[in-house]
């Protein structure tokens, strides 16, 4: 079927020609959070799937879209991505520990110890 959608028609009066629309993620870590964005995308064209699947990170995405009402599932969506990807509780910058943690010399020593450990263990 060809749908060409009329400009001078908006969004929310534009009536789709799909009995049903369904919504399909599939896995792929960082890809979920391209879904996040194309589901905002959808949201904002007035397009809300009327069935929502998805496997790995796509399920994640797909339970939060379907376990929100419309009005509030892009919040969800993005409240859940700035969690995920935010590196606060990592985030060691700045401190002497991190300095001594990614320098050569603790490089140099972790892999004299773990060869040490595969000679005692083989």
């Amino acid at each position: 079927m060809n749908f060409q959608p009329r400009s001078e028609l908006f969004s929310a009066q534009r009536r789709l020609p799909f009995d049903c629309i369904a919504l399909l993620l599939q896995g792929g870590g960082a890809l979920g959070a391209y879904q996040a964005g194309v589901y905002e995308a959808l949201a904002e064209a007035s397009i809300h799937p009327d069935w929502v699947a998805g496997i790995s990170i796509g399920a994640i995405n797909a339970a939060i879209i379907a376990g929100n009402p419309p009005e509030s599932r892009v919040e969800r969506l993005r409240d859940f991505w700035t969690q995920v990807t935010s590196t606060a509780p990592w985030d060691l910058s700045g401190t002497p520990f991190l300095d001594w943690a990614k320098s050569d010399n603790t490089r140099n020593l972790i892999n004299q110890m773990s060869a040490g450990l595969a000679a005692t263990c083989g």
